[in-house]
């Protein structure tokens, strides 16, 4: 008779414990789905957030007297940074080419195409473009979309428009 008292005594401690570990698992469960989506979230803002920085970035550090400009390379639509080192012209051309922000710096007189850049991050597309002195810059990564317009203080002589 003992012994039975005794199972009886435990069985609801037992319940007890199977349910806290099914709402401790519940919980936990519930916590990776909430986690996986704000993660999925935050990758895609992450990627396009930090093109339309590092862009604003580069185009803030050249904005001088013919510094900014649009270019072309290869079939290409380009952001044109130009530059001159000893006296020879140099030209940064940021652009997207399969499905990456590249960079190139190279000679102004340089035959280069788009696949001799340098891969930055991995992103869907790139617009660009100039009017008047706003230059706007858009980045679209998966379903996130960035974009920013920048007022220049100069631009680079017969920049396409």
């Amino acid at each position: 008779m003992k012994k039975q008292t005794r199972i009886l005594e435990t069985i609801p401690s037992l319940l007890l414990f199977f349910l806290f570990s099914a709402c401790l698992l519940a919980t936990l469960l519930a916590g990776a789905k909430v986690y996986q989506r704000v993660s999925s979230v935050m990758d895609g803002q992450y990627s396009t957030t930090t093109c339309i920085n590092y862009l604003s970035a580069k185009v803030r550090h050249y904005d001088q007297k013919e510094g900014v400009g649009l270019g072309k390379l290869g079939q290409e639509d380009a952001l044109a940074l130009y530059e001159v080192y000893d006296g020879e012209e140099f030209v940064t051309y940021i652009y997207s080419f399969d499905g990456y922000l590249m960079e190139l710096f190279c000679s102004v007189d340089g035959g280069f195409f788009p696949q001799d850049g340098q891969q930055i991050m991995p992103i869907d597309s790139l617009e660009i473009s100039l009017t008047g002195q706003l230059l706007t810059l858009q980045c679209a990564y998966g379903e996130e979309v960035a974009e920013a317009v920048l007022n220049l203080h100069s631009k680079r002589k017969g920049a396409v428009q």
